[in-house]
Formats: C-alpha cells, sequence, structure tokens
C-alpha cells in the first residue's frame, strides 16, 4: 500500500511539474507581443545570426543576465552534486526533489522578469552554436546511456565498456544541468514560435531533472517524448531561418525515432512495420 501510495505522490508531483511548463510556456506567450515595442533589436542578417538581442545592450542587461544564470547554475549544481549523494528513492519524492522544482519556478519567473526588464540573455556575448551543440551533446548523452535498453541501431545492443558506462551514468547530470541552464538563459523569454516551443522543451527537461532518483525520471516513454520534442523544436526555427531546412530537421529526428529510440519498447513485429512504412 505505502509503494502504491508513493507512486501516486511521484505521479502527481510529475504532472504538477508538467502543468506547471505549459503555464509558464503560455505566460511567455502572452506576455512576448510587450517586447516588440520595448526594445530595439537589429536587423537579422541570417542563419548564423541571432537576432533576439538588444542592438545597444546596457551594463544593466548583461549583469542581470549573467549573474542571475550564475546564481541559477550554481543552486542547480549544488542540487544534483546532492542528489548524487543520495540513495535513489523510486516510490517517493526527497526534498531535493521539491527544491528542485521551487528552484525552477523561481529562477524561470526570474528569468521572465528580467527580459521584460533588460531583454538581453547570454546570447549577446557568447556564440549561437555554444547553445546548440550543448544540447546536441546532452541528446548524444542520453542515446549513450540508452543503449543496454535499446541498442543503437534496429536495437542492436553493442557492448559497452562497463568503467565508461558507469562514468557517464554517475556524471551526467553535472553535464545535462549545465546544457539546460546554460541554454535557458542563453535565450530571452521571447514569445516567437521557434524560442517559445525551445522554453517549453526547457521546462519539460527542468522536470526531467526534478524527479531525480525516482522512477518517473527513468520512464522510457516519458524520456522517448523528450528525445523526439527536438523534432518539433528544430522544424520551427528552420522555418523561420530559413523557410527551407525544416524536413531535414523533422525528418532527422524521426528517423532516431524509427530505427533507434522505437526499439525502447516491446513493440510486435506488425507495430515495428507500420511504423517503418510510415517513416
Amino acid at each position: 500500500m505505502k509503494t502504491l501510495e508513493g507512486h501516486s505522490t511521484v505521479n502527481r508531483w510529475f504532472w504538477a511539474a508538467v502543468a506547471a511548463s505549459a503555464l509558464l510556456t503560455v505566460l511567455i506567450a502572452v506576455l512576448g507581443p510587450r517586447l516588440r515595442t520595448a526594445f530595439v533589436l537589429p536587423v537579422d542578417e541570417g542563419s548564423w545570426f541571432y537576432a533576439w538581442q538588444l542592438a545597444h545592450p546596457t551594463f544593466w542587461s548583461r549583469f542581470t543576465a549573467w549573474t542571475f544564470y550564475g546564481l541559477h547554475q550554481a543552486a542547480v549544481w549544488v542540487l544534483v552534486a546532492l542528489a548524487m549523494r543520495e540513495k535513489a528513492h523510486a516510490d517517493r519524492m526527497s526534498r531535493i526533489n521539491l527544491a528542485f522544482f521551487l528552484v525552477t519556478l523561481g529562477f524561470s519567473l526570474l528569468h521572465v522578469l528580467q527580459t521584460h526588464l533588460w531583454y538581453d540573455g547570454l546570447a549577446q556575448d557568447v556564440p549561437i552554436w555554444s547553445s546548440q551543440y550543448s544540447v546536441i551533446v546532452m541528446l548524444v548523452l542520453i542515446l549513450f546511456l540508452m543503449i543496454p535498453r535499446r541498442g543503437i541501431f534496429l536495437g542492436l545492443k553493442v557492448p559497452l565498456p562497463e568503467r565508461a558506462l558507469a562514468f557517464v551514468q554517475r556524471w551526467h547530470g553535472l553535464y545535462i544541468s549545465w546544457a539546460l541552464v546554460y541554454t535557458f538563459w542563453f535565450h530571452p523569454t521571447e514569445g516567437v514560435p521557434s524560442i517559445l516551443t525551445g522554453f517549453f522543451y526547457m521546462f519539460l527537461l527542468f522536470t526531467q531533472m526534478s524527479v531525480a532518483n525516482t522512477r518517473a525520471h527513468f520512464v522510457v516513454g516519458w524520456i522517448t517524448v523528450l528525445e523526439l520534442f527536438v523534432g518539433l523544436h528544430g522544424p520551427a526555427i528552420a522555418l523561420i531561418n530559413t523557410n527551407n531546412g525544416w524536413p531535414m530537421f523533422l525528418f532527422g529526428f524521426l528517423f532516431l525515432f524509427v530505427f533507434t529510440q522505437q526499439f525502447g519498447f516491446r513493440l510486435h513485429w506488425a507495430a515495428r512495420v507500420l511504423i517503418f512504412l510510415a517513416y
């Protein structure tokens, strides 16, 4: 009975975090139009130029972006370090999980406020590829961690060096938490579709972080949803930047699902054939 009650508690917290993710995204979307007239942005210079930054940055725009990012990063790393020392608790939420949730909520609201007062994120001072590749490396780490469950291609499970797998399992939280917080503060909380889908994705990834050491953190279906969501965010960016590069992103990420990620599920062979045919 206690296990069932604990499982229910974890589920409630998980869905509360997902709901909070959606509400925060709606908040950004609702407030977004105000930014069009409040700040002067530079002329877009192409796909490798990041347009959502001030044309004339100020001391306070830089200071607040980097200071709040640093505080957020430090808080998350402390929690990750504590979570690494904590024993797994599949069917209950710990104080660390609650702290993850509150830190995410607090700094998310702070980021919205910071954008509407000073606008700039970290993008003013760092290259656009730094944010993109930090997330790409995160996705590669997830693929690596999931090899024992679903293999690397068509369900083929290649043998992995035990020490390498154990190292990534032990330390992946520190890197992924950096990639998330860094990317989160790279962007202002703009309401345009490409950035909006990115923030919703960030909030979902923060949700995954907030349920560390619980059963919810290891649900294969949920992990796969997080991997697949990039297949929506990537095309959204491509549509705005190039108008013709979105199929590459969409079908590229679908390729990963068809040839790798679907093998994390126990499906009938006919279902797998249908997935291949649909692709």
